[in-house]
């Protein structure tokens, strides 16, 4: 009975210790890769695997915290956007001017987050531009945009405000500096690397000991050496 408990055991250990969690699915390749390379490079042993939705990734239980983090820190993986095919379908009908609008906003809104969200550091951003519309006989108020961005730790975003809130005006005709309001938060740090364990210094007593003894054993096979020569044969 204990045999057969032993080897259970035995049989079931390799499944324990290649525990895996998986991560994220439906990756596309390009993305996958990426965030498989950023593992390695962080030291977190990661597998990337491919499925008929697209590939997923995959790590050992114990560092399934900090995989998570990692990716965080970096804004992977992206949130996908919207593009001008997905709110003008072909074939669709004809909708009202106000949705069209409305339509034409938020895709200003996922342009500029997807510029925003890659530039270095940045791990969320979020636009959202209001275009007033005018009641009758009335002039429309200004459009106005709000720009939330999360960003990583390592990097110093607040010093690229004044770029940030340059490429919002650009990317929203007509509208003014002062409209814009943008908001910058740094995200936490809470991703632990791996300690690095220090290389300890040899003791000078056991480099003395070390050389006394190689020391001492050169001597001895000098001696040996000098004691075994063949002798020269007198004339």
């Amino acid at each position: 009975m204990k045999a057969s408990r032993w080897l259970l055991l035995v049989c079931m250990l390799p499944l324990l210790v290649a525990c895996k969690r998986e991560l994220y699915s439906k990756l596309d390749e390009s993305e996958a890769n990426h965030m498989l390379a950023l593992l390695i490079y962080n030291k977190i042993p990661a597998e990337k695997a491919a499925g008929k939705d697209g590939s997923s990734l995959q790590v050992d239980e114990e560092h399934f915290v900090n995989a998570v983090e990692v990716l965080r820190q970096n804004g992977l993986p992206r949130r996908k956007t919207v593009s001008m095919q997905d709110l003008f379908p072909s074939g669709q009908l004809v909708t009202s001017p106000r949705q069209e609008d409305a339509k034409l906003s938020f895709l200003k809104s996922q342009q500029l987050e997807k510029m925003l969200s890659s530039m270095d550091g940045v791990i969320v951003a979020e636009v959202s531009v209001a275009d007033p519309l005018a009641r009758e006989g009335e002039v429309a108020g200004p459009t106005s945009a709000a720009v939330f961005i999360k960003y990583s730790p390592e990097a110093n975003l607040a010093s690229r405000e004044a770029e940030i809130r340059a490429l919002v005006r650009g990317g929203i005709p007509g509208l003014a500096p002062e409209r814009i309001t943008l908001t910058l938060q740094r995200a936490d740090y809470r991703f632990m690397p791996p300690p690095v364990a220090p290389v300890q210094p040899l003791p000078w007593r056991s480099i003395a000991a070390a050389g006394g003894v190689a020391l001492l054993g050169g001597v001895g096979a000098l001696t040996l050496w000098w004691r075994r020569r063949p002798k020269a044969v007198a004339p």
